[in-house]
């Protein structure tokens, strides 16, 4: 696979995934402006929801699941704020790369480049699993352009994904189109009802790894270190599930030894689909987040 359709075995392939992609996206409302926004690493779609003058959340989906995972967010945040979500470059979507994206440093520069060609500042980052870990080396690395930063179950951010994990992500990765796969992927969603939005959403992620390249032209997941964490000069808060893919325990545990001030939520009961499950108590955290630290000023 090249980089010539963007990342997928072929225009046709793209073709048949973005429909299924554009289905889960109907669960979303209908976007106020649709933009294609040009960076150094690729053309990046957002889907805008609401007015250019809105204070700006925006949302980075987690590992191949595209910006159409953000249905809840949009629907019930729309109304506070002007709501961008982005289909990261590297990952199946509307967007394509074509330059490969070897470092955390670099997907920083990615996502910068895509505020700043929005020409927005002040924003309110929220980011889901491998959204979450790019969200917090966005913060770390490039945080002029951001007020929040809202990291929702993020993957290898924390804490460390489990072994479990990773062995279940192999069997999707390896064999897409086999009854294990779909099962495998089950788990990492925390086991959704048949025909339900969180299904569809999972027949998705399965989706991309039948027709998208590996993922080796984005930085690896490897934990961030303390430092990076204490690098961090903005408000953070962590939305954490209690059966998911990493230990929250130990997250919360990190939290309190080496970020103190960042703020954190745990929902016992709650799987990594956190933002599908729980939709009107984790909207609750970032509008609450957001207001609380409207206007602040932001780092040089």
């Amino acid at each position: 696979m090249s980089l010539a359709d963007g990342g997928f075995k072929d225009a046709d392939t793209r073709l048949r995934y973005l429909t299924a992609y554009d289905e889960l996206r109907t669960l979303s409302p209908r976007p106020d402006v649709v933009h294609d926004v040009p960076t150094k690493f690729g053309t990046v779609r957002v889907y805008q929801h609401g007015p250019n003058s809105g204070v700006p959340i925006v949302l980075i989906h987690g590992f191949f699941l595209t910006s159409a995972m953000w249905w809840d967010q949009v629907q019930g945040l729309t109304s506070d704020f002007t709501v961008y979500a982005m289909d990261m470059l590297g990952q199946p979507g509307a967007s394509l790369q074509t330059k490969a994206m070897f470092s955390p440093a670099d997907s920083a520069r990615c996502i910068d480049a895509v505020l700043e060609g929005l020409g927005l500042s002040d924003v309110h980052l929220v980011g889901h699993s491998y959204g979450g870990w790019l969200a917090t080396h966005m913060a770390a690395r490039a945080p002029h352009r951001l007020a929040t930063v809202t990291l929702v179950d993020p993957a290898s951010t924390v804490a460390r994904t489990s072994a479990k994990f990773w062995r279940r992500l192999a069997v999707v990765s390896s064999r897409p189109s086999s009854a294990r796969a779909g099962q495998a992927a089950a788990w990492i969603t925390g086991h959704p009802e048949a025909g339900s939005s969180i299904d569809m959403l999972t027949g998705l992620f399965v989706a991309g790894f039948a027709t998208f390249a590996p993922p080796w032209r984005t930085p690896a997941l490897r934990l961030p270190s303390n430092g990076l964490l204490r690098s961090v000069p903005l408000p953070v808060q962590v939305l954490l599930a209690g059966n998911t893919i990493h230990n929250p325990a130990a997250g919360i545990a990190r939290i309190r030894s080496v970020v103190p001030a960042w703020r954190y939520h745990l929902w016992p009961n709650a799987t990594h689909s956190l933002p599908a499950e729980v939709p009107d108590e984790v909207n609750a955290c970032i509008r609450q987040f957001a207001i609380e630290h409207r206007g602040d000023a932001r780092p040089a």
